[in-house]
C-alpha cells in the first residue's frame, strides 16, 4: 500500500455532524446493497477505505478512523478529537486477519450502535479481502523473487515518483548503486546455488544497513540500488560505513571474500531519473576500476 494517504475531512463542525447521526436507525437492506455496490466499484484501496469511512461517519458518531495493516497505519477520517477510543480487528470467514480499524468517538458505543458497526464491518470484509489480494499480487510483480527486495520495474517506478515528489517539495534524494566484486568467480568456483545464496545474504545485509524510509532493489545479476529519501550530503557516507562494517563481520560473506564497489549521487533540481542513474553508474564503474571496495 505504498503511497496510501487518505483522510476524509468535513467543513462543518463535528458537533453538528454528530447531532445529525445521533438518532440513527439500523441500515436497511437497500442501504446495505448501496454501500456494498459503492465499495465493490472502487478502483483503489484508498478509495475503498475513504468510501467506508464516509459512510460510517454518516451513521455513527465517529471523529477519527485509521486502518492498520502490516504494521502500517493509514488515517482515513479526521473530524476532530474524540473522547473515547475503540479498536476492531477485521476477520474474514476463515478467521484470517485483514487488518484493524481504530476509532475515536464522542462516547462509548451502546449495544445497538455496536451491532450496527459490526454490520458495516461485515460489508467491508469481502471488498477489502479482494483489494488486499490485488495489493499482494501487485507487490509480487514489484519484487525480486530471489532476494525479496524490489525489482527493476519497482526501481524505475519508485525513482520517478521520488523525483516528482522532490520537484514539488525537496527533502533530499540520493541514489547509490552497488555491484558485487568478482561475483562470477563465486559462481564458477562454488556453483550457482552458492551464488544465489550470496545474493540473498547480501540483499539482507543491505536491507539491514538502511533506514525504514529507504528502499533496496536488485536491478539484475549482482547489481543493487539503494534509494535514500530524505537524504543529506552525508547520508550515503553513513551507509557506506555501516556496510563496510557489516561485510567485515558477516561470517559467510567474509569466508567467500565477498566485496562490493559502489557509486552514488545526490539529486539536484532539474535532474531526471536517467541523469541520476547515469551519474551514480559512472561513479560506480570508476570506483570499480580503481579497485575500491566498500
Amino acid at each position: 500500500m505504498e503511497g496510501l494517504s487518505v483522510v476524509a475531512t468535513y467543513d462543518h463542525a463535528p458537533d453538528l455532524h454528530f447531532a445529525r447521526v445521533s438518532g440513527f436507525s439500523p441500515i436497511s437492506s437497500s442501504d446495505k446493497l448501496a454501500l456494498l455496490e459503492t465499495l465493490m466499484t472502487q478502483e483503489k484501496l484508498a478509495d475503498l477505505l475513504q468510501s467506508f469511512a464516509t459512510w460510517t461517519s454518516q451513521h455513527l458518531p465517529v471523529c477519527r478512523m485509521a486502518y492498520i495493516w502490516m504494521e502500517q497505519r493509514f488515517e482515513i477520517l479526521n473530524l476532530g478529537r474524540g473522547a473515547y477510543k475503540q479498536h476492531f480487528s477485521l476477520l474474514d470467514p476463515k478467521m484470517q486477519l485483514l487488518g484493524q480499524v481504530d476509532y475515536e468517538l464522542t462516547g462509548k458505543l451502546n449495544p445497538h450502535q455496536h451491532r450496527l458497526l459490526q454490520q458495516l464491518h461485515q460489508l467491508l470484509i469481502n471488498p477489502l479481502r479482494l483489494f488486499l489480494k490485488m495489493e499482494e499480487m501487485d507487490q509480487q510483480c514489484r519484487m525480486d523473487h530471489l532476494t525479496g527486495v524490489g525489482n527493476r520495474a519497482h526501481f524505475d517506478e519508485a525513482m520517478q515518483l521520488s523525483i516528482e515528489q522532490n520537484n514539488r517539495q525537496p527533502n533530499g534524494l540520493t541514489l547509490m548503486l552497488v555491484d558485487l566484486d568478482n561475483f562470477k568467480q563465486i559462481n564458477d568456483n562454488h556453483g550457482h546455488p552458492t551464488g544465489d545464496h550470496v545474493l540473498k545474504m547480501f540483499a539482507d545485509l543491505l536491507t539491514d544497513v538502511v533506514r525504514g524510509t529507504d528502499m533496496v532493489f536488485r536491478l539484475g545479476g549482482d547489481e543493487f540500488a539503494l534509494m535514500f529519501q530524505p537524504a543529506d550530503e552525508f547520508t550515503a557516507l553513513r551507509v557506506m560505513v555501516r556496510l563496510q562494517k557489516r561485510l567485515a563481520q558477516h561470517p559467510e560473506l567474509k569466508q567467500l571474500n565477498v566485496g562490493c564497489s559502489l557509486g552514488y549521487t545526490n539529486w539536484t533540481s532539474g535532474m531526471s531519473a536517467k541523469d541520476l542513474y547515469h551519474q551514480a553508474d559512472e561513479q560506480l564503474y570508476h570506483n570499480k576500476n580503481l579497485g575500491r571496495n566498500a
